[in-house]
């Protein structure tokens, strides 16, 4: 009888060890991290054969209507300065966007960017604009990738991407395989293909399928600092060797142009504009500040 309870006894903690070994979790990788650096090297193909090259850059944190977000930037290879895409933050597995909108210059109003909570089975709405009938693709498999930093992350595939023989692939913490800010499109939108070739974290290559983009030339200086940014009116340029500052519209349209480190805005609407510093040896550098 004693050995007949033992046995049951080690039977049951086996069992138990089983339960818990099926459920354990593996970590799981914010998309959009309080702190760190984070840079997803880009190939656009248009449908007439030209490609361009991008860097998206996750930047610094932004208060904006009681919510801390990052910003996401983006560095064209025809351009010497970045443009910005919008303000991102991630909640209980959720990435919430906030696009800069360029036909009429303001923020938008934050939609779900990104969901890794779906399961196999389940729908996500995709598109632009409420204006239009939603559209949806389905969640069809959750796999693992080993990253190169040995990582074991989820890959989420979806029923429908810019190619019809190429699933909308998202890979958690990376975003989706086009590109962080080419997340699936429906196709009456698209006009070419985006593919994620490189992706960084604190400067380290974790994920590649192509040749990264070496922005060795780029003119970028950390050294050019903004503030308060968003403000009510009066902004501040802490800059050296400071010429030219030029206020632009997100039309690309100048809206004001002055000498001097500060920037009065408190005749614009409320939104996001692009500030133009020039330096004394005609060096351009391009922050973006956002009119509350």
């Amino acid at each position: 009888m004693k050995k007949t309870y033992l046995l049951l006894l080690a039977l049951s903690f086996c069992v138990i060890d089983g339960i818990f070994a099926q459920t354990e979790q593996k970590d799981y990788y914010p998309l959009i991290p309080e702190t760190g650096e984070k840079q997803w090297d880009i190939r656009f193909d248009f449908y007439y054969g030209d490609s361009q090259y991008e860097i998206a850059r996750l930047g610094n944190e932004i208060e904006f209507e009681g919510q801390t977000y990052r910003e996401l930037t983006v560095l064209y290879d025809e351009l010497n300065y970045t443009v910005p895409f919008g303000l991102l933050r991630e909640e209980g597995k959720k990435v919430y966007l906030r696009r800069y909108s360029t036909a009429i210059p303001h923020i938008m109003e934050e939609e779900v960017y990104y969901d890794f909570n779906l399961q196999v089975g389940d729908l996500f709405k995709v598109g632009y604009s409420d204006e239009y009938e939603p559209e949806y693709i389905q969640l069809m498999a959750i796999e693992e990738v080993v990253l190169e930093d040995g990582s074991v992350r989820n890959k989420y595939v979806f029923n429908e991407g810019w190619l019809m023989d190429e699933p909308e692939v998202w890979i958690e913490g990376i975003g989706s395989l086009s590109g962080i800010d080419w997340r699936y499109i429906p196709g009456w939108t698209a006009s070419g293909f985006a593919y994620l070739q490189c992706y960084f974290e604190d400067e380290t290559l974790l994920w590649t399928d192509g040749e990264c983009w070496d922005d060795t030339e780029e003119n970028l200086s950390e050294n050019i600092c903004l503030h308060p940014n968003p403000t009510h009116g009066m902004v501040y340029v802490d800059a050296e060797n400071l010429q030219k500052v030029e206020v632009l519209n997100l039309y690309g349209q100048m809206v004001q142009c002055q000498e001097g480190t500060a920037i009065d805005l408190f005749g614009l609407s409320a939104g996001a504009y692009v500030v133009r510093i020039t330096d004394g040896e005609g060096h351009v550098e391009v922050r973006k500040v956002v009119k509350k």
